[in-house]
């Protein structure tokens, strides 16, 4: 008897950059970052992979001159633009931990399968039928639905992004109890 080895994923090539994946995610509710990520400046040439929880690669990339590594709370990593993350993140008192301001538009993958994308930096991007599909969501401009979309791992999102309004509530109370505190 021959034991079977699992087999890979199909992948199913999907292009976020069309109307209609346009128009969900006009539509889809904004998340809000929570919590603090570990950011360091990257070694031009540096290759990141980004991990998911069950051991996915979803993606690779290659650092620029200035890129900033992020590891989010469950070690996910990634590389970010230094311009787009002084815009996203703001630092804390601990060397080396960063507030994240990021939002994004997001809704679970819709296909019922493993998907593939084109992510914005021109890698590929794997997701499982459970991840989630997002772009930034920009407040100053709350209208325009950014063309840079990507794929989130579900496990990650969940431990990365929270409702909007549970976030900024949540934020808002720790501000009141340090103020008490003082």
């Amino acid at each position: 008897m021959h034991d079977q080895l699992p087999k890979e994923p199909v992948y199913e090539k999907v292009d976020l950059s069309t109307e209609s994946y346009t128009q969900k995610l006009a539509e889809a509710p904004v998340f809000a970052k929570k919590g603090v990520v570990e950011a360091v400046v990257a070694t031009a040439g540096q290759e990141i992979s980004t991990v998911l929880a069950d051991g996915t690669v979803e993606t690779t990339n290659v650092a620029n001159d200035g890129d900033i590594i992020i590891t989010n709370p469950g070690g996910e990593q990634y590389i970010i633009g230094a311009e787009k993350f002084a815009k996203r993140y703001e630092p804390t008192t601990d060397e080396g931990v960063y507030r994240a301001r990021g939002m994004a538009r997001a809704f679970q993958n819709d296909t019922g399968k493993p998907i593939e994308i084109t992510a914005p930096w021109g890698e590929p991007q794997f997701g499982d039928e459970r991840c989630m599909i997002a772009t930034v969501f920009e407040p100053d401009n709350p209208e325009e639905v950014g063309a840079d979309r990507y794929i989130i791992g579900r496990d990650e999102f969940e431990q990365t992004y929270g409702p909007i309004e549970e976030v900024l509530a949540n934020e808002a109370l720790a501000v009141q109890q340090k103020n008490a505190q003082q």
